[in-house]
């Protein structure tokens, strides 16, 4: 067990779970052209229906677009950072759909585009890691805290974007949203981490940078609830979190 001090806030833990996307990892180095595949990929699939992406397509997976449909930034709500896989295929399939495909080839379709992406995401993209975040992870390990991943991503990719990043190794649980049955903002995947890792949610924190980590924080009653926000895009903290940070050196983690 180990003192966890940030913000005026002290617990004493034994564990601390961390979202992968926007937490572990700098989110548009890895997903940035991922999104532009997808759009590109859905754009050519719907002018086969004589469709166009709508205006504003970067809203359709909550990103922004600059003019030449380049990922300038994430909304932090929105559902590439919230959602899981299957639902923003879901997303997709729907615009197929309303184009006038069968929902069944709709979903095809949208699954061959998601897929195609992430066939060359991990090989092509240059993940940056959250500053800070290595130094963090290395000092948990040696005061003996275990360590867990909850990500809204599936298990096998993000274990791969762990192992690019050089940091699987710190991991004792890596839980994607295809191993529970509710993803975030449900409890389940603190559950699941917690059993893999032989502690009880009331020992360990949660560090996301969603609301969806917080609510999933909060409702498995998890010892602290901790917000990053790198890039200083919130001016306030999340109702259902404990305490903001802008960069891990503000932790502080004692014997």
């Amino acid at each position: 067990m180990a003192e966890l001090s940030v913000g005026g806030n002290r617990v004493q833990v034994k564990g601390v779970l961390l979202d992968k996307d926007g937490t572990l990892l700098q989110f548009i180095s890895l997903w940035g052209r991922w999104a532009e595949t997808v759009l590109e990929g859905l754009e050519r699939e719907l002018r086969l229906e004589g469709a166009e992406l709508p205006e504003g397509p970067g809203f359709l997976l909550g990103v922004e677009l600059d003019e030449g449909r380049h990922v300038l930034s994430h909304d932090r709500f929105g559902p590439l950072a919230m959602g899981s896989p299957s639902q923003m295929i879901g997303i997709a399939a729907y615009y197929l759909y309303r184009a006038g495909v069968p929902w069944n080839d709709a979903v095809r379709r949208a699954t061959d585009v998601f897929e195609h992406a992430n066939a060359g995401n991990v090989l092509n993209a240059k993940i940056e890691p959250v500053r800070g975040v290595v130094a963090f992870l290395e000092r948990c390990k040696q005061l003996g805290l275990k360590l867990g991943v909850v990500t809204a991503d599936d298990k096998e990719p993000s274990q791969d974007h762990l192992t690019k990043m050089g940091i699987r190794q710190h991991f004792d649980s890596v839980v994607g949203d295809d191993c529970v049955s509710h993803g975030k903002p449900y409890p389940d995947m603190v559950y699941l981490a917690c059993e893999e890792l032989g502690l009880e949610p009331k020992d360990v924190v949660v560090i996301g940078d969603s609301t969806g980590d917080m609510e999933m924080s909060a409702s498995a009653g998890c010892a602290m609830h901790i917000f990053i926000d790198e890039d200083g895009r919130f001016q306030q903290k999340p109702a259902s979190a404990h305490v903001m940070i802008r960069s891990y050196d503000e932790i502080e983690l004692l014997p």
